[in-house]
C-alpha cells in the first residue's frame, strides 16, 4: 500500500511539473492605460468676451458657443444699449403721439436689436427693424 501511495505521489508531482503547476506564477504586467488627450476650445463672443472649455471632445461654434464632452458654454447675450433703457421698446412707442408731426426719429429696441421710429405727418411714431 505504501508503494502504491509513493508511486501515486510521484505521478502527481511529475504531472504537476510537466504542466507547470509548481512553478512560481509570474506577476502580470500592468494593463496599458489608455490616455486621452484633452482639447481646449475657445470662441470670441460678439461683445468681445471669450468662452472656453476643456475636454476629450471639443467643438467650437464661432461667436456663439463652445462644447466639450457634450456640455455647452454659451456666449452671454449682449443687448444693444438702447434695449437697456426703460420704455425703449419699438412696440411701446409705435402708435403713440409725437410732435412736431413729421419730424424726428429715434432708436428703439425690437427683438433685442436696434430699430428705428420716425414721427409721421399724422403725429404718431411708426417703427421698424433695421
Amino acid at each position: 500500500m505504501k508503494l502504491s501511495l509513493t508511486v501515486l505521489s510521484a505521478l502527481v508531482v511529475s504531472g504537476l511539473l510537466a504542466c507547470g503547476g509548481t512553478e512560481a506564477v509570474e506577476a502580470l504586467e500592468p494593463l496599458a492605460q489608455e490616455e486621452s488627450a484633452l482639447e481646449t476650445c475657445t470662441t470670441t463672443c460678439s461683445n468681445g468676451s471669450t468662452v472656453s472649455c476643456t475636454g476629450t471632445t471639443c467643438n467650437t461654434y464661432p461667436g456663439e458657443s463652445v462644447e466639450c464632452d457634450g456640455l455647452h458654454k454659451i456666449c452671454p447675450i449682449s443687448l444693444p444699449s438702447i434695449c437697456l433703457q426703460p420704455n425703449s421698446s419699438c412696440l411701446s412707442l409705435a402708435g403713440k403721439a409725437c410732435s412736431p408731426a413729421g419730424s424726428g426719429t429715434r432708436s428703439c429696441c425690437i427683438n433685442r436689436r436696434v430699430g428705428n421710429c420716425f414721427c409721421t405727418i399724422q403725429g404718431v411714431w411708426a417703427c421698424s427693424a433695421n
